[in-house]
């Protein structure tokens, strides 16, 4: 982590986020895991479906593959080069549907899938006997311009939870083409081994060729002409990819 960067969100907004997000019967009870009471060995058919919604077939940080009915069904789920089988979910978002409908943006103000206030496609890893190997969250590129262009930003987060010593940190230069936005280039992968998981940090924010803020015809602003993205992978450092 460089030091002349500051860290601007705490991974205690998560645990807000996520209160928010709960039905009332899942706020009731302590919320232990790595992400919403997610955790690393959670059996699929056991894990309760309170408080998520929106079974997927995960996309890797892509659009989904497929819709299914909860955890249970993680075989319908296409193997990983990994070895695991990818299970995209949601919070459930009822209450942001309700604001919809009365036209109330304020009432679903930083609701929906979201880590320490960043938008996030979030999935678990299960192995073929359904135990929860990996938990897999990528910044959403759905987000508004202003989060797309901070999502960089949730590594912060995700370290400082962690404890910031222990990182090993590689800042990539840049690619031919590649660019600084607004003086700011990064290109980083962090990972950490706590004996409990085995994490890994992967951030972008650049340009990349051809992208500008000025169409280069027109010279008119384009908004959005950039790369910004978190990665995080969080696994079980008991598992071995076959």
């Amino acid at each position: 982590m460089r030091a002349h960067e500051k860290v601007i969100s705490s991974w205690a907004a998560l645990g807000l986020i996520a209160a928010l997000a709960c039905s009332s019967a899942s706020a009731q009870t302590p919320d232990t895991g790595e992400i919403h009471g997610l955790k690393l060995g959670q059996r699929a058919q056991t894990m309760s479906t309170d408080g998520f919604g929106e079974f997927t077939c995960g996309g890797n940080g892509g659009p989904a593959r497929g819709n299914i009915d909860d955890w249970t069904e993680f075989k319908k789920c296409k193997l990983e080069p990994t070895g695991l089988r990818e299970v995209g979910v949601r919070f459930d978002d009822d209450e942001e549907y309700v604001s919809k409908a009365i036209d109330d943006p304020m009432y679903t103000r930083r609701r929906g899938t979201r880590v320490a206030g960043h938008p996030v496609l979030l999935s678990v890893l299960f192995d073929d006997d359904g135990v929860a190997r990996g938990i897999r969250f990528v910044s959403d590129p759905r987000g508004d311009g202003a989060e797309r262009r901070m999502a960089h930003m949730l590594r912060y987060s995700v370290m400082e939870h962690y404890g910031t010593e222990g990182w090993n940190c590689v800042d990539s230069p840049p690619a031919e083409g590649e660019t600084p936005v607004g003086g700011i280039f990064v290109k980083q992968k962090c990972e950490k081994n706590d004996g409990e998981r085995a994490m890994t940090v992967q951030a972008q924010f650049l340009r990349r060729p051809g992208q500008a803020d000025l169409d280069p015809v027109t010279r008119q602003y384009r908004a959005g002409q950039f790369d910004s993205w978190t990665r995080v992978e969080i696994m079980d450092p008991a598992f071995k990819a076959p």
